[in-house]
């Protein structure tokens, strides 16, 4: 098996290559996070304007307004009733960034995270508690089954930049960025575009 340069990268590798074999997405081909979701027993709800219009004032403009920037998406930690767990994404991020967002979501179920939970923190508080090794797994695998490596490197050595491999692949150019440096390719990319850049 092809694997990154670094360690992180070596050890998500192959669990992010097992989730695009569970997704059907063969080499070369795009992984649909929303059609493998369900393999993994999550339900994506889409949230509609009407569920905005079903809320208060204050809770539409909490969610929609001051604290849109503060939210990405979720796992309700319950299951639905066919046994699946809902999982909701920010309505007002581009689907690129719900797309990442979704990934890593499924990274933790199939990881057999556990699920986050409200706590009392020193000031007796309810705060929800944070694992951030299980948050760097799940982002690095879902990262991984996104953007293999095998087809990164060969798009890196190839000199193309980090805005071509975000259209290439159809994510965010911040996640290329973040798979560059945590695969252990920043060099290699680096030169890369040295050999490419005009005299």
């Amino acid at each position: 098996m092809f694997l990154p340069f670094s360690q992180r990268g070596k050890l998500w590798e192959p669990q992010g290559l097992a989730l695009r074999e569970l997704a059907g997405a063969a080499y070369g081909n795009l992984l649909d996070p929303w059609q493998l979701a369900p393999k993994v027993g999550l339900t994506v709800a889409n949230v509609s304007p009407e569920i905005l219009n079903a809320l208060t004032t204050p809770e539409r403009s909490s969610l929609c307004d001051a604290s849109a920037r503060c939210w990405s998406g979720g796992v309700f930690p319950r299951q639905l009733p066919d046994g699946s767990r809902l999982c909701i994404l920010n309505p007002f991020h581009s689907r690129r960034r719900n797309k990442v967002t979704l990934m890593e979501e499924i990274g933790h179920v199939y990881l057999g995270h556990r699920p986050s939970k409200l706590v009392l923190n020193e000031s007796a508080v309810r705060i929800r508690d944070f694992d951030q090794e299980q948050e760097d797994d799940a982002y690095g695998v879902g990262a991984a089954a996104l953007l293999p490596w095998r087809e990164m490197f060969q798009a890196i050595d190839h000199g193309k930049t980090a805005s071509e491999l975000a259209e290439e692949f159809d994510v965010s150019q911040s996640l290329i960025e973040y798979r560059i440096k945590i695969t252990g390719a920043f060099r290699l990319y680096r030169s890369r575009q040295r050999v490419r850049a005009p005299n």
